[in-house]
């Protein structure tokens, strides 16, 4: 009676996922309240409790942020925030407090690209992977649908047809590739008063920059403790695990 089993086995884990949702809702219920009555700290461990359940939300690590910042935690708040962005990249609220919180820190972030090297850079980013993964397929499915009618052979400009269409597939998938491998990167902030980084994964090794708490930096590799990290202007340096958290 092995199917019976796997019954048991699906009701139970719908039945535990349905349990953790509900137990996260009270808890976010719980913090908005005691965040509105601003008792901050103890609105954050509710929600740092529901985040335990396993819940992952945008307006849960939003409000998670509001309430880290509220208590005094730049870096982490910046981290939560990431996280949130992550969740739900065009959500206007998140983004404005990112970029609030981002100016009030210590070190400042480059510009961003203005004119034509802006644009691109604006329309590369728009898209997420999940949406670029489903244009492909769209395209991928168009392209063979043109290419499978009986008839294609007949019409000259399914011919052009056609060949669009395996170009659009090979930009996209291209396109989807790229932006995986960049959505795929270890990033990390600097949650500590300030950062001192070395020429090597050692307290002893030459210092090279010291960066403050909020800093934003992408990992290229560990090593025991310590984080081969780079900034966004390229300087890279080692720096202990104690002062970073991973977005």
């Amino acid at each position: 009676m092995r199917w019976v089993r796997w019954c048991i086995v699906i009701f139970l884990g719908i039945a535990g996922s349905a349990e953790g949702q509900s137990a996260a809702a009270g808890l976010y219920v719980e913090g908005n309240q005691l965040y509105r009555a601003g008792d901050f700290s103890s609105a954050r461990l509710r929600y740092e409790a529901a985040v335990r359940t396993g819940i992952r939300d945008p307006r849960l690590f939003y409000n998670l942020a509001n309430a880290t910042y509220k208590t005094g935690e730049l870096g982490l708040a910046i981290v939560l925030y990431e996280r949130a962005l992550r969740l739900a990249p065009r959500d206007e609220d998140i983004l404005a407090n990112l970029r609030f919180l981002r100016r009030l820190k210590r070190d400042r972030d480059p510009e961003p690209a203005s004119g034509l090297g802006g644009f691109i850079e604006r329309v590369y980013l728009w898209p997420t992977s999940n949406e670029l993964a489903v244009g492909w397929l769209l395209s991928l499915l168009g392209l063979f649908g043109s290419a499978g009618w009986r008839r294609w052979r007949q019409m000259p400009v399914l011919h052009t047809a056609v060949a669009v269409g395996l170009l659009l597939c090979l930009s996209i998938g291209g396109f989807t590739l790229s932006r995986s491998q960049r959505d795929g990167r270890v990033e990390v902030v600097v949650t500590h008063a300030e950062g001192i980084a070395r020429s090597g994964p050692d307290a002893q090794q030459t210092e090279v920059f010291v960066i403050h708490e909020g800093t934003k930096l992408v990992v290229e590799r560990s090593e025991g403790d310590w984080y081969l990290a780079r900034l966004p202007s390229g300087l890279g340096g080692w720096l202990p695990a104690s002062v970073l958290t991973e977005i």
